[in-house]
């Protein structure tokens, strides 16, 4: 079994479960790059969160950016995309008071907001990434990267069936 590392995304708010409802601090982030999840790292991390205590737990509200490694659905190569992740979430506290797949703050004072980074980071990533606005893909015969000079295969191949149609259109 693979040795699971703690969270870096993991920070010790029990001051906070002490403070008087309406405390809040302040967190900022400055990863150069971080593995949020086994199948999901961020290059760069960065931004800030507040975190304030009320009656149910600890709102933690911010914005953090990051880029995304996508493939190019058109290329087929690697690319990046900017993502802002946009944190708006309650961690209750005591955790039994949790509605169920909600966010906990541990017994110990601890959240981790790793889970939360990695599900906003996903729903980042568009439908059909592209690596640029003016990827040419690639082509639909030799699959050669468009994007790196044009090919040698012929463009005009038409069915036999439909050259009348393409008369038409060259009138």
């Amino acid at each position: 079994m693979e040795k699971q590392f703690p969270s870096r995304l993991r920070f010790n708010l029990g001051f906070l479960l002490e403070a008087s409802l309406g405390t809040s601090r302040t967190i900022e982030l400055a990863y150069p790059t971080i593995q949020v999840a086994a199948d999901l790292t961020l290059t760069p991390l960065t931004g800030a969160f507040v975190v304030t205590r009320t009656g149910e737990g600890i709102y933690v509200s911010g914005l953090l950016k990051s880029q995304l490694e996508i493939t190019c659905v058109r290329c087929l190569e690697n690319g990046h995309v900017a993502a802002s992740l946009q944190i708006d979430d309650l961690f209750y506290y005591p955790p039994a008071t949790a509605p169920e797949g909600e966010f906990v703050v541990g017994e110990d004072g601890f959240i981790d907001l790793a889970p939360l980074v990695r599900e906003l980071a996903i729903l980042e990533i568009p439908i059909q990434p592209i690596c640029k606005p003016d990827c040419r893909g690639l082509c639909v015969e030799c699959g050669k990267n468009l994007n790196e000079g044009s090919c040698d295969c012929q463009q005009e191949r038409i069915d036999p069936r439909l050259a009348t149609l393409r008369q038409l259109l060259d009138e």
